[in-house]
């Protein structure tokens, strides 16, 4: 029996990463996850054959195991991403320097390929140092690695994730909805497409490397987002639009919790329209149709009728 081919995926244990590894895993990859607390995520295994999935422990202050923990892998993939700055979590240490350092450690008579995750929006004018630090971070991996693939995704949603489930429970806490950005275009993707178009990535040699954007079928403001939300929960919340001073005066205060739902940052993500640019190839040359969000919400975020 052949070796199975072996894959190093950073962020394996976040939303998109628990997905994608489940895939690979049918795939009949070999698996190596890098996180920093192994016993804690014991669930990834049964998701592939004994021992076909490996929990490494890795920590940021440990760079230097990098080179060992990709030196057998003929692909790598970089997942992590934060949304929010705390005191040992910075963008630019996350966003940008991490993936610098990655890219350069690649064995590249080895790796075949390294796929990215940034984020959909990224733009030189954004004041957004998140934005900011998925810009150098995309830059720093496109300069140390040749075959590198970049991915940018808009709102990723699928069963667990972190859009419309944390709406979900504002929703039933609270009796109205405040939002600044309110009229802000998204184009949501599916995590099943997301994890289809990185697979698609490893596995077709025509899909070169470069920058990839990846919004879903349908644009929707912020706004009628969170209005399909409460349609498929038969909910009825009023939604007040917030004026950027009211808003960074809420994020002021909001960003000193140590899960914020508004961060001054954010505000500054807000301020520009999250969708493709047309500038890059999108899910096509993936050959990946879109599902939409009317499609797929009501599969996992159920009626209160029907509980």
């Amino acid at each position: 029996m052949a070796e199975k081919k072996a894959i190093t995926v950073f962020g394996g244990t976040g939303f998109v990463g628990r997905n994608l590894i489940s895939k690979l895993a049918k795939k009949g990859f070999k698996i190596i996850v890098p996180t920093r607390n192994p016993y804690l995520h014991g669930y990834l295994k049964p998701m592939g054959e004994p021992g076909q999935i490996e929990l490494v422990k890795f920590n940021f202050s440990d760079l230097e195991n990098l080179e060992h923990l990709v030196k057998d892998s003929e692909y790598v993939i970089n997942c992590i991403g934060i949304l929010f700055e705390a005191k040992d979590q910075k963008f630019n240490n996350i966003h940008h320097l991490f993936p610098k350092f990655l890219s350069g450690k690649l064995n590249k008579e080895v790796t075949k390929k390294f796929i990215h995750i940034s984020a959909l929006g990224v733009n030189k004018e954004s004041k957004s140092f998140y934005i900011q630090s998925k810009l150098d971070g995309e830059t720093a991996v496109l300069e140390n690695f040749k075959n590198s693939i970049i991915l940018r995704p808009s709102i990723v949603f699928g069963m667990d994730d972190n859009f419309f489930n944390l709406f979900n429970k504002l929703i039933n806490i609270l009796p109205v909805i405040p939002l600044f950005g309110a009229h802000t275009k998204f184009q949501p993707c599916y995590v099943a497409d997301v994890t289809d178009a990185i697979i698609n990535a490893i596995l077709d040699n025509n899909i070169n490397d470069g920058i990839y954007e990846l919004g879903g079928p349908e644009v929707y403001s912020f706004k009628e987002l969170i209005e399909i939300l409460l349609r498929q929960l038969n909910k009825k919340r009023l939604i007040i639009e917030l004026p950027e001073s009211i808003a960074k005066f809420q994020a002021r205060i909001m960003q000193l919790l140590p899960k914020p739902l508004l961060t001054i940052d954010q505000i500054e993500i807000l301020k520009s329209d999250n969708v493709n640019t047309g500038n890059y190839p999108s899910f096509e040359k993936f050959n990946i149709h879109p599902r939409s969000v009317k499609t797929i919400l009501p599969n996992y975020m159920f009626n209160e009728a029907r509980v």
